[in-house]
């Protein structure tokens, strides 16, 4: 027995009541320093960050460098719905996708090793992709009233994507080099939604099971009066794959090397995961005295294992950096990422034979490009140390119809400060961000049976802490 209801997509990435980082699920905030700067750093890379931002840079450094960085973010994402179910009272506060705990940390990890004054050595551990969303902490004795309306679009998400990167850089010439990294990827998902909505999934189901449950009715009324006797129920999925990624960089220096141009690009990546699918529903449910003999809506949904494919974009960025303006250094970049790969969301279930699991379902989100400008300045002051201040607009690359729980996204205005202080060959970086999500509305009729039209009100605060340690001596 088969229904075709919507598995809510695996994602919703890596972040607080969403992503409270880059676009959609990207993770964009490489290193303390150079979000100090926010984040105009491929043309400068001159750190051990260099393997995030431009692997390139690595050639131009003199001696090995160690570095940990680790960033807290703090979501406050609202959901105003424009409608409700019957009987549903919204918060005057509207719905909150604060996630628990009420911070997201976030770790980064660089090495960098030079073998000659031409080549150099590096490996890092970071998450260019991540997404954390709860917009719901319902029980499923709660009434019906005191529930997130847009649970059937998706209530928890969780999404860790890891880059595991040794890369080498090499220096073609005095001003210029180039680098590349080959990664291995490791990327864990779980997510969770409502289902059996009486609106649509449940329709669905009530349309399949009609003959049997109430035979001789007429099969559009069977299967609306079975959708409002079905239980609600809660799927999860717990997946996880290896895929292999790429990144690679240029630079060039000019003007005896004060200043500079950066290139880079970090590859797309498919992940085809795999792990286990969960059903669970209300109950005591009003259907389970029409159902056929044996058969219970439990028997219906097993807990099976399920796969999954997941495209995360690629990544482009250019960027000049110079200090010809009262010695101070200035950095622009402008990055693309090509968020189109992500249309649609593709599962797999494996048990479909007597259940009311599908074979595939296809979940479409249809996202466009996400295009981030960054501008950023650093300055060395006297018995101090280094301060940095920068700005970034980052356009949302999800489409009103796919914004909702698990994407409450919209275009950001970012300001961004920080500073450094060195002591002997340890370095202590700090640095804080204020994300400025645009209010966004939505009203797309497909997406009146979810719950998901409304306004989106975000704000996020950033912060970052970051250690460097040099050692040796410089390489000849």
């Amino acid at each position: 027995m088969k229904f075709r209801f919507i598995v809510v997509l695996l994602l919703g990435a890596l972040g607080a009541g969403r992503t409270a980082f880059g676009s959609a699920f990207a993770i964009n905030e490489g290193s303390t320093r150079a979000q100090g700067m926010a984040g105009a750093f491929t043309a400068i890379a001159d750190d051990a960050s260099a393997i995030f931002f431009n692997p390139a840079g690595m050639a131009f450094q003199k001696r090995t460098q160690m570095e940990m960085d680790a960033l807290a973010v703090i979501g406050l994402f609202r959901y105003f719905p424009s409608s409700v179910p019957q009987g549903v009272v919204v918060p005057d506060n509207g719905y909150s996708g604060l996630v628990k705990p009420k911070f997201i940390p976030v770790a980064n990890l660089y090495m960098v090793k030079p073998i000659s004054n031409k080549v150099a050595f590096g490996f890092g551990m970071y998450a260019p992709f991540g997404l954390a969303a709860n917009f719901t902490s319902f029980n499923d004795g709660d009434p019906q009233q005191t529930k997130f309306p847009a649970r059937f679009a998706g209530s928890r998400g969780q999404l860790q994507s890891f880059w595991f990167q040794p890369t080498v850089s090499y220096r073609l010439g005095e001003n210029t080099s180039i680098g590349v990294g080959v990664a291995l990827v490791y990327t864990h998902l779980f997510l969770e939604r409502s289902i059996l909505n009486p609106l649509d999934d449940g329709e669905d189901f009530g349309k399949e099971v009609a003959k049997a449950i109430l035979p001789g009715t007429d099969v559009k009324l069977a299967q609306k009066s079975i959708a409002r006797l079905l239980p609600e129920g809660r799927f999860r999925a717990a997946v996880s794959s290896k895929s292999p990624g790429f990144s690679a960089g240029f630079m060039h220096k000019f003007h005896g090397g004060k200043s500079s141009f950066g290139a880079m690009f970090r590859s797309a990546v498919v992940h085809h995961l795999a792990g286990d699918g969960s059903f669970a529903f209300v109950p005591g449910s009003a259907l389970a005295p029409f159902l056929p003999k044996d058969s219970t809506i439990e028997k219906l949904f097993p807990n099976q294992k399920i796969k999954g494919v997941l495209p995360t974009p690629a990544t482009y960025s250019v960027g000049f950096a110079t200090p010809f303006l009262f010695n101070t250094l200035i950095a622009a970049d402008f990055m693309v990422q090509d968020f189109r790969r992500f249309q649609q969301l593709v599962i797999n279930f494996s048990q479909t034979k007597d259940t009311a699991t599908p074979a595939e379902q296809r979940a479409d989100y249809n996202f466009r490009n996400s295009y981030v400008g960054k501008i950023g300045i650093e300055k060395s002051v006297k018995k101090f140390g280094d301060i940095r201040a920068g700005y970034s607009y980052d356009y949302s690359p999800v489409p009103d119809k796919s914004v909702g729980p698990i994407f409450p996204d919209s275009s950001r205005n970012n300001f961004t400060v920080g500073a450094s202080k060195r002591r002997g060959n340890m370095e202590l970086s700090l640095f804080y961000q204020a994300m400025f999500f645009k209010r966004r509305t939505t009203d797309v009729a497909d997406n009146d049976v979810q719950w998901t039209n409304g306004e989106y009100k975000n704000f996020a605060h950033l912060a970052g802490a970051g250690m460097r340690i040099y050692l040796g001596k410089e390489a000849k």
